[in-house]
C-alpha cells in the first residue's frame, strides 16, 4: 500500500501528498461537493486517494481538474469516470497528438514509448537514447495497458468560481513546464495549487518545457499574496519554496546559456555543465545531462 497521505491545508482544503515525491493531488470543498486537483499516476493510487477523501472528508466528488497531460497526474482519471473531468484545452490537444482523437471514454495503449512521451514530454524519443531507456520505460508500467482517460470538458485562459466564503480561480498562463498548465488559487484561504510548474524536493524532469515560459509562470505566483503552494511534487511550501525552485531553474539555464555562447557542443555541455549547489537533490545525478540537453536544444532553437 502506498505511504502516500491526505493533509489538511487550512479547512476544506486538503493535499494528497505522494510518496517518495511521486505526484500530488488535492481536492477543494465546495458547496455541490468536492472539486479534485488531478488524479494520480495509476488507477490503485487514485482508488486510494478517493477512498480516503471519502472516509476522511465524507463529501462526494464534483469534478476532477487536471493540471497538465502528464500520465503521472492523469492515469487516475479512468476512477473518477462518474464526475466531469476539467482541463485547458492544450491538455486534450497534447493527448490527441499522441493517441488520436478521443472520445470521453479514452483509449488504450501498451506502448511504453507512447505512454514515456506522456510522461516525459514529446521529445522524449529525441532525448534519451534507446540504450538508456530502460528505466524509464519501467517507470510507465513497460509494455501493461494504459487506460487514457481525457478531460470531458475543456477551457481556454481561466475560469472563475465563487464559493461560499471565496472565490477559486483556475488559470493559464502560457507554456511553462509544459502544454497546458493550469495554476488553482483560492483567493481568501491564500492557497494555490501549482501542478508540474513546481517541484519541492526533487530535482525536476525539463521535457520539452517552455524554459523561459516556465521562469515567467513563477515570477507571476510570486506576485500573488500566498500563505501555501501545494507543488505538483513534494510537500506544501510557501513563495520562499517557489522562489527556491525559480531560482534551480534560472541556475541550469544560465550555465547552459554560458555553454552555448562559450562554443560548447552539446553532448560536451551534458557531460560538463553542472550546478554543485543543487547535485545533492533527489534525481539531479540522473536527469541533469538530460536537462542540459534540452535546455540546450531550447536556446539553440529560440
Amino acid at each position: 500500500m502506498s505511504d502516500a497521505r491526505l493533509t489538511t491545508v487550512t479547512p476544506g482544503v486538503h493535499a494528497w501528498i505522494g510518496a517518495g515525491g511521486d505526484s500530488n493531488a488535492g481536492a477543494i470543498d465546495t458547496p455541490h461537493g468536492l472539486l479534485v486537483i488531478d488524479a494520480q499516476q495509476n488507477q490503485q493510487l487514485a482508488e486510494a486517494f478517493r477512498t480516503t477523501l471519502s472516509a476522511s472528508v465524507g463529501r462526494p466528488v464534483r469534478t476532477v481538474v487536471n493540471t497538465h497531460h502528464h500520465i503521472d497526474h492523469i492515469a487516475g482519471n479512468v476512477t473518477f469516470a462518474d464526475v466531469p473531468i476539467v482541463a485547458h484545452e492544450k491538455t486534450l490537444q497534447a493527448l490527441e497528438q499522441e493517441l488520436g482523437p478521443l472520445s470521453t471514454g479514452g483509449a488504450k495503449t501498451a506502448d511504453p514509448l507512447s505512454k514515456a512521451r506522456m510522461f516525459f514530454g514529446s521529445n522524449f524519443d529525441q532525448l534519451v537514447p534507446e540504450g538508456e531507456r530502460s528505466w524509464f520505460f519501467a517507470r510507465v508500467g513497460g509494455d501493461s495497458p494504459l487506460n487514457v482517460r481525457p478531460p470531458a470538458e475543456t477551457f481556454a485562459d481561466r475560469c472563475s468560481l465563487r464559493l461560499q466564503n471565496d472565490t477559486l480561480h483556475v488559470e493559464y498562463w502560457g507554456p511553462a513546464h509544459c502544454e497546458g498548465d493550469l495554476i488553482i488559487h483560492l483567493e481568501n484561504a491564500r492557497v494555490a495549487f501549482l501542478g508540474d510548474l513546481l517541484f519541492n524536493g526533487r530535482f525536476p524532469w525539463f521535457g520539452d518545457c517552455d524554459l523561459d515560459g516556465w521562469i515567467g509562470c513563477l515570477e507571476q505566483v510570486l506576485n500573488m499574496d500566498l500563505d501555501t503552494v501545494v507543488p505538483g511534487h513534494g510537500p506544501p511550501t510557501t513563495l520562499e519554496g517557489v522562489a527556491a525552485f525559480r531560482d534551480l531553474l534560472a541556475a541550469v539555464r544560465n550555465a547552459v546559456e554560458t555553454a552555448v555562447k562559450s562554443g560548447l557542443s552539446e553532448d560536451a555541455a551534458a557531460r560538463e555543465v553542472t550546478i554543485p549547489e543543487y547535485a545533492r537533490m533527489q534525481r539531479y545525478k540522473e536527469w541533469m545531462p538530460f536537462n542540459v540537453r534540452a535546455t540546450y536544444r531550447y536556446l539553440r532553437g529560440r
